[in-house]
């Protein structure tokens, strides 16, 4: 299968913007900002759909981070101060861990807007990896990194379970800090054990597929350790990757390439894409081709709406010509 999808948050309309601007002025009620909400969710549905994507979001409008849900929900976690997401011009309010982490409700899909997702169609719900979460927090409870990490992973993994009660029938663990230069400049093979580790504890007895999205970094410099990792994908941001460092490792998984760039205006040109996306995928599966998934490289939350919309157009084109190369 050659499919496609978003890899995360999608961003606000001009509307949208403003009228969260007006509530925050006094302007307007809540249920009028609620009900601008509910319209926005439905154009960002209707546009994935529209486009012809795979698995569907809600759209993710009123995650202020990726974050965000855990710190204003877990028991053990206070809201910190505004930090800088890696080396773009966007912020999240940093985790604080002051006590033992607890999960008493369910999390992420209390933030979803589950009626509005379509029933004839599979869904995606995106969460924190462990990896991340832990990397970006300030610890000031857990006795080292590991303990935390796998405390996060067990809270991941009744998310996971949950989801898949409701509906959701594809999870997204997004893993950034995995690959980025300044948070892992050269992993030893003890570390990603630990992180392969970590990853088994928050998908087992998971019955859903599960894709392992890094951005913002290399993935091949965590190579050919991450191959092994316990899920069903692997997501690469392919405008931070070595090309043909990463052609020298045989996949036996699926993989998410992303090949639109979410930090750029520019809308790419398909002819490249697909000629980019063919090299790779014939090049990485030697012994037979598993699924792939056509995607943004990162949250297209960077680009203005209207953009958005013309990039998720752009990623549905090249996954139809992908399927009539191959």
């Amino acid at each position: 299968m050659i499919g496609c999808y978003v890899t995360g948050v999608l961003p606000r309309s001009s509307k949208l913007i403003e009228k969260t601007r007006t509530y925050e002025r006094g302007k307007i009620s809540e249920k009028e900002l609620e009900e601008s909400f509910e319209k926005a969710t439905e154009s960002a549905i209707k546009a994935q759909i529209s486009a012809g994507l795979n698995y569907i979001t809600d759209g993710m409008l009123k995650w202020q981070d990726l974050f965000r849900p855990f710190t204003e929900n877990l028991k053990g976690i206070t809201v910190g101060s505004l930090t800088r997401w890696f080396n773009n011009n966007t912020f999240y309010r940093q985790p604080i861990i002051t006590d033992y982490v607890e999960r008493e409700k369910g999390v992420v899909n209390n933030m979803m807007q589950l009626e509005k997702l379509p029933k004839n169609l599979p869904w995606k719900a995106i969460l924190p990896a462990p990896y991340t979460f832990v990397s970006l927090s300030e610890n000031q409870y857990y006795k080292d990194e590991a303990e935390f990490m796998f405390k996060f992973a067990e809270i991941i993994n009744e998310e996971i379970k949950s989801s898949a009660e409701i509906g959701f029938s594809y999870i997204q663990l997004s893993d950034p800090a995995l690959v980025y230069e300044p948070l892992a400049p050269k992993f030893r093979k003890d570390k990603l054990a630990l992180v392969n580790d970590v990853l088994e504890t928050a998908v087992k007895g998971t019955s859903v597929k599960t894709c392992l999205q890094t951005f913002f970094g290399d993935f091949s410099k965590i190579l050919p350790e991450a191959l092994d990792f316990p899920v069903d994908h692997l997501g690469i941001d392919l405008y931070e990757t070595d090309f043909e460092k990463l052609k020298e490792y045989s996949f036996e998984k699926g993989v998410a390439l992303g090949l639109i760039d979410s930090r750029s205006s520019l809308v790419e040109e398909q002819d490249e894409l697909v000629a980019a996306a063919k090299e790779i995928i014939e090049s990485i599966y030697r012994s037979g081709m598993e699924e792939v998934f056509i995607c943004p490289n990162c949250d297209l939350d960077f680009l203005p709406w209207e953009r958005a919309e013309e990039k998720m157009k752009v990623i549905s084109s090249v996954t139809k010509r992908l399927r009539e190369e191959f």
